[in-house]
Formats: C-alpha cells, structure tokens, sequence
C-alpha cells in the first residue's frame, strides 16, 4: 500500500510526453498526469482521457508537440507579441488547435486589432470591428435558417413556396379522396341496379294449386307451378 502511495504522488507530476499504445492497435500520445495500477491518465492537448492499465501494451517515452509548446511557452512573457504570434502558428501546424488559440489570445491581450491572431481567433472584421462570424451576419441584417445565413426576404420565400406546396398537396388529397367517393357510390347503385333485376316484382302469379281425388282413398295433389316467386328477403338483399 505505502509502495502505491508513493507511486501516486510521484506521477502526479506532469511527466515528459509519452506514448501510450493499446489494445486494438489505439494509442494517445501526450503527458501523463497521473498513474496508478488500475488506470492512466494523459493531457492529450485538447484534454484529458483515461484508459484502464489493462488497456495498454505498452509505454514509449517520447518527446510530443504538446510538451515542446509547453516549454516554449513557459519561456515567453506576456509582451512577446512576436513571440506568442510565432509559437500560435507553430502549434497550429501541429494540430494543436487549443493551444494556438491560447497563444493567439496573448497577442490580442497586447495588440487587440492585430489581424492575424483575431482570424487565427476565428474573427472576422465587420465595420472596423473584430467579432465572430455570427456577429457579423447579424450586423448585416442576416438571420439564420436552418443552419444557413440568410436575408429575410429569401427565408420568407421559401416558406410561402413550401406553403403553397403544401396546400397544392392537400387539394390533390381532397381530390383523390373524392374520386374515391364518388366510385364507391357508383359501385353501391350498381349493385342496387342488379338487386332489383334480381327480384323482380312484375313477374304474374300463377293462381292457387288444384286438386284431384283421382280413384284413391286420400286426395292428391294435381302437380302445378308455384303460386307466387319467393319472398324478398328482408332489406332487399339476397
């Protein structure tokens, strides 16, 4: 346990830049700012990411962009415009994103008009003034549509376009749904039509059935047609 301890306050120091590979074929490159049996944690740059110990293959001490800008840095003071200009494109060259912004910043922090450092700050000038993209599509009347920036006249044409497409659809909707109506009820009077051909109600009648005694003992019934035709089944339908 003491053994762990001190292992801990040791490499919770800032180390020099390592390169740690892992499992899978990953790997991290930057500073290990803490260590212990179970896990390691590395300042990439842009933050801190840590993996389980049981993650790592193994580990290759190394120097890294992210340890040469630090130590540049260091050696810098506040009013070393050039200076911090220079180290910004640098760790701009070398994916150091964070990092040349915050040396960006320093130059602005001495000279706040210096063009570079501002559109290496992602600025943009609008009227004499730095300000962020945003900012200046607002400042000349552009509203945002959609993720796109645009003049108001061009966002209400594309709603009054998609508002007309949409009431051209609903009326070819209702279009359709009345086709479709009107076929059913052609469909329900045909079928009326045949119905009523079916039974037939000016068929004649054919009288009532006769009897004859004939030479028996019991009367027998004289073979005739039926009276009548069958009934209509009631609601008019076989």
């Amino acid at each position: 346990m003491k053994r762990r301890l001190a292992l801990l306050v040791v490499l919770a120091v800032p180390l020099a830049a390592d390169e740690i590979h892992l499992k899978g074929g990953g790997r991290l490159t930057g500073e290990i700012v803490e260590q212990t049996a179970e896990s390691i944690t590395v300042d990439i740059g842009a933050g801190r990411m840590t993996v389980r110990m049981s993650t790592v293959v193994r580990i290759d001490k190394s120097a890294s962009p992210l340890s040469e800008y630090r130590t540049r840095a260091a050696a810098l003071g506040d009013q070393d415009v050039e200076g911090w200009r220079e180290l910004a494109r640098w760790a701009s060259n070398q994916g150091l994103g964070t990092q040349a912004r915050e040396a960006y910043q320093h130059v602005t922090a001495v000279v706040p008009d210096d063009a570079e450092a501002n559109r290496g700050l992602g600025l943009v000038q609008q009227d004499g003034r730095w300000m962020t993209e945003e900012e200046s599509f607002t400042a000349r009347g552009f509203v945002k549509f959609e993720g796109d920036w645009m003049n108001p006249g061009e966002k209400q044409a594309i709603l009054a376009e998609r508002q007309a497409a949409a009431a051209a659809e609903a009326q070819e909707l209702a279009a359709l749904a009345q086709a479709d109506q009107a076929a059913a009820q052609e469909r329900e009077a045909q079928e009326a039509a045949e119905e009523d051909d079916f039974w037939d109600d000016s068929l004649p009648e054919l009288g009532e059935p006769v009897y004859w005694g004939g030479y028996g003992y019991t009367p027998t019934l004289w073979p005739v047609q039926p009276t009548q035709q069958p009934a209509r089944p009631a609601g008019g339908r076989r």
